[in-house]
């Protein structure tokens, strides 16, 4: 079974390259890497089975991150070979062995792994994540960039005069989850069907906050594909539960045992040792 790796990333390309040679020729790569990287990819674009696009420039929450994602998506789709597709991102790592990882996947190839839960959520802040899709956000990711004071003040003067935006898709029923899944070819034509003949559905989402933990899950909630509520990841969130922790060999077991098919998030130096032990498996 020939499977389709979709990738998101934006820096290191030692890491990356590292991660990909994990997969054998079973596996079609498709790699979005963020418009402003500087690196140096010779060797990304010289690996075979291997396409590369730096499209879109990304940050943090921004629609051009959901644009990236359905752009792989339909890159991969259009092979039609290819049976099951994993969305990841660059700091990511298988965490079994290549067989076993094959094993999994031709036995699950019908099965679709996704995180989600109806909106509002207690876990996504006092508005349960409602307020992500209901203001206009100029900028998602505020908090770290030039327009962050025009955007608290247009998500402030919002809230007082109680201006929403309605979402008119599936009754209005929002789903969020994860960004990364492992889906199935029907999950991946169901979506990319839907959004082709529905392009408003797609556009609703700009000026959304972190719109790709939306998009998905929720026209995939409100579809017929039956979906497994595990993305199938090995990731800790620390205290915070806002940020994946750099994961070190002290996480070793922990990721052995939890039976995903991917481990976030590594870094060089940091992970090195875990990234050997894995290897060695």
């Amino acid at each position: 079974m020939r499977q389709g790796l979709l990738v998101t990333a934006y820096h290191d390309m030692k890491q990356l390259e590292r991660l990909l040679r994990r997969f054998d020729a079973d596996f079609e790569v498709f790699v979005h890497l963020d418009k402003k990287c500087r690196e140096d990819i010779s060797a990304l674009t010289a690996r075979p089975h291997t396409h590369l696009y730096q499209r879109y420039s990304v940050e943090w929450g921004d629609y051009n991150h959901l644009k990236a994602i359905i752009m792989l998506m339909e890159e991969a789709y259009a092979q039609s070979d290819l049976e099951y597709f994993h969305l990841i991102t660059g700091s990511d790592y298988p965490a079994l062995p290549l067989a076993q990882f094959k094993a999994f996947c031709e036995q699950h190839k019908a099965d679709n792994y996704l995180e989600h839960f109806a909106l509002p959520h207690d876990d996504w802040g006092s508005e349960g994540g409602l307020n992500r899709i209901q203001y206009w956000w100029l900028r998602p990711n505020a908090h770290r960039t030039a327009g962050a004071w025009l955007t608290r003040k247009l998500n402030s003067l919002q809230r007082r005069l109680d201006l929403t935006r309605s979402f008119n898709h599936f009754g209005g029923k929002l789903y969020g989850g994860g960004t990364y899944w492992s889906m199935s070819r029907k999950a991946i034509g169901v979506a990319l069907d839907y959004m082709q003949r529905h392009p408003d559905y797609l556009r609703r989402f700009r000026h959304t906050s972190i719109a790709e933990e939306i998009c998905l899950p929720t026209l995939w909630c409100n579809s017929d594909i039956q979906l497994t509520n595990n993305h199938m990841r090995y990731i800790d969130w620390g205290t915070d539960g806002a940020n994946p922790q750099v994961l070190t060999e002290k996480d070793f077991d922990k990721i052995k045992s939890s039976g995903a098919l991917f481990a976030r998030k590594m870094e060089r130096g940091t992970s090195d040792k875990l990234l050997q032990m894995i290897d060695n498996q």
